[in-house]
């Protein structure tokens, strides 16, 4: 006889809410609820797992809605008050080139807390706190969205605030990121523009403390919610490790060999959102029913705010800087969903 898996509480749960979607019924909130829940049970490849199979549209709701999951927290209170939330939030920031090592990237957390409360117009009452760090994309890359809710639900619960990774790493890109909390906001959302003014305030204000920000307001990002900033920085070092990979491979070939070889850089479009990239060396002059000489392993990365062609564009720019000039860039289409 054979058995039948039936899917645990939370599974289930997360399904239903799906099929609720996409009847145009769907609860955000109890959506948030279950995929907190799935974070705190360490389950986040099981949802990343859900959202690669979605369609585009579900998938992009599905992206968001974890990002929110795992970066804003309802405070509980013993009192009928309005609800209060703390929310995680990262603003990306430009980096010198060529920076020195070791790395310092240290900001003053009580001065970076108010040029925060007066740059974004936090609401009075709501009390900034500030990592006193800034983070690099491969720093980022270590971090889980369980880890970071966790952090989050802490400062929630009124601890005390920890950093929350120890050691920082080099960055692949010139770029860092600023982790800040906001605690007992009257929404779960953070502002969606910083106005000029304010927004060369707020770099001159950070390359005051970290001279090695870039003085480039133009590159100054809104900020988001703190899973968004450690989503590209994954990105980054995915495909920097990819092309590092590729790179190495491909030096190592006979010189006859590697003067030929073409690589084949890979997108599957699937959803848009979140989505497989790897690449392959192939040797024209074998038979063609010979296959690549090499595979390398899938890189997953989040695409949704992003040309379907980025990182194709990106492993290109990497491979010419390593000096090959053979490739191809293949988007490989997905069945529908």
């Amino acid at each position: 006889m054979s058995s039948w898996y039936r899917p645990d509480p939370l599974t289930r749960d997360l399904i239903h809410l799906i099929n609720a979607r996409r009847h145009d019924h769907g609860d955000s909130e109890l959506a948030i609820e279950v995929l907190q829940a799935l974070l705190e049970q360490d389950r986040e490849h099981d949802v990343l797992t859900v959202l690669a199979a979605l369609d585009e549209e579900m998938a992009e709701w599905l992206f968001d809605l974890l990002a929110e999951a795992a970066c804003s927290v309802l405070i509980e209170s013993d009192h009928d008050d309005e609800p209060a939330y703390a929310i995680f939030g990262a603003i990306e920031l430009p980096l010198q080139a060529n920076l020195a090592a070791p790395l310092g990237l240290k900001i003053h957390p009580e001065k970076t807390a108010e040029l925060l409360r007066e740059c974004l117009h936090v609401p009075p009452g709501t009390v900034v706190t500030v990592e006193p760090r800034l983070l690099t994309d491969t720093t980022l890359d270590f971090l889980t969205l369980q880890q970071l809710h966790e952090h989050l639900s802490c400062m929630a619960g009124s601890q005390r605030r920890q950093p929350i990774t120890a050691r920082l790493h080099p960055p692949v890109e010139s770029t860092a990121f600023l982790l800040f909390e906001l605690i007992g906001a009257s929404d779960s959302s953070l502002p969606e523009s910083i106005p000029d003014k304010e927004r060369e305030a707020l770099l001159q204000g950070l390359v005051a403390q970290c001279p090695e920000i870039a003085l480039a307001p133009n590159m100054l990002e809104v900020p988001v919610y703190a899973a968004y900033g450690m989503f590209d920085a994954q990105n980054a070092v995915r495909l920097h490790r990819l092309a590092d990979e590729t790179a190495a491979v491909w030096h190592d070939l006979d010189p006859p060999v590697r003067s030929r070889a073409i690589v084949h850089l890979h997108t599957q479009c699937g959803n848009g959102v979140y989505m497989p990239v790897w690449t392959d060396l192939f040797d024209p002059d074998l038979p063609e029913d010979h296959g690549p000489i090499w595979t390398s392993p899938d890189v997953w990365v989040f695409t949704a705010d992003l040309p379907i062609e980025w990182p194709g564009e990106m492993l290109t720019n990497r491979l010419l800087a390593e000096g090959c000039t053979r490739f191809e860039n293949h988007i490989v289409e997905a069945p529908e969903n």
